[in-house]
């Protein structure tokens, strides 16, 4: 379940190797004992609560794969970013930030269900640029929105560790289908962060990354070239985003929850089709795109 990184810090291993819905958490041993993400699955938070009994439990933003298992922790040990502190922990009021209207009761079944999202009460907030004191280690709070307002990363500076946490560097690459996810700010969260001196990467789905980091932020912003590549090969008529949505240019298939991934599906092309419309390189006419 642990795997050592540095003397007192340990990547949790999540289930199902930390794939989505579920994410891998990192437990700091020190002066303070320190949970960070409780999204690696309940039964695996219940044995860190009872074997260590973290001190501090720190997640970086609001999507259920980070936080779902902090109902099992105490409001005054829970510790969330500021951005988010009006909505996260109330399931309803999240699923209403996250999808749109006609898909949030399955959006709450499979949350509920899967990565077993409860409704829980956060006692503490952080804000870009906290400094957290556990001893020996020290970590900083980076706030880096573009995948969603409130995410953050988290970089260790005696260490030269960067938890990236959902800047993931996996195959898929960026992830933004929420409403209020942008491109633009997250490429320049991607750049903020790579411009840091690292030595280690923890990424939340894929671990640690100890080798060719410079080549795996290089290849993980040229998925948003990539996708702008394909988006406009699809464009040789004119099409809708319905047209998209059923070509699943991005997620490839709707392996399950098809409501939820066509709609982030949607989110993900719209945003990429506004882009190309404000560079001249895409015309939208009647609710239809040509390029």
């Amino acid at each position: 379940m642990l795997k050592q990184v540095t003397k007192n810090i340990y990547l949790v291993e999540g289930k199902s190797n930390g794939r989505f819905p579920f994410c891998h958490s990192v437990l700091i041993r020190d002066r303070i004992t320190v949970l960070i993400e409780t999204g690696c699955g309940r039964e695996i938070l219940k044995e860190i609560e009872e074997e260590f009994s973290p001190d501090m439990v720190i997640y970086s933003h609001a999507h259920p794969d980070h936080c779902a298992g902090s109902s099992i922790f105490p409001a005054e040990r829970l510790w969330g970013p500021v951005e988010s502190r009006e909505s996260t922990g109330d399931i309803r009021r999240m699923a209403e930030r996250f999808v749109e209207q006609d898909i949030r009761g399955d959006w709450i079944s499979f949350m509920t269900e899967v990565p077993e999202l409860r409704d829980f009460s956060v006692g503490n907030y952080f804000e870009p640029e906290h400094v957290f004191d556990f001893g020996d280690t020290v970590m900083e709070a980076i706030h880096a929105p573009g995948h969603t307002d409130d995410h953050y990363c988290f970089y260790f500076p005696h260490e030269k560790i960067m938890l990236t946490t959902d800047i993931d560097l996996t195959s898929f690459g960026p992830w933004y289908g929420n409403p209020e996810s942008e491109i633009d700010p997250f490429i320049d969260s991607i750049e903020k962060i790579r411009g840091y001196d690292i030595k280690t990467v923890v990424s939340s789905h894929l671990g640690v990354i100890r080798n060719g980091i410079e080549e795996e932020f290089d290849r993980f912003l040229d998925v948003f070239r990539e996708r702008d590549e394909v988006i406009l090969g699809f464009l040789s008529s004119s099409r809708s985003i319905e047209d998209f949505v059923e070509q699943a240019l991005i997620y490839q298939k709707y392996p399950y929850r098809p409501s939820i991934l066509r709609f982030f599906e949607a989110q993900m092309i719209d945003k990429h089709l506004k882009r190309l419309v404000s560079k001249g390189l895409v015309e939208m006419k009647d609710g239809r795109y040509e390029a």
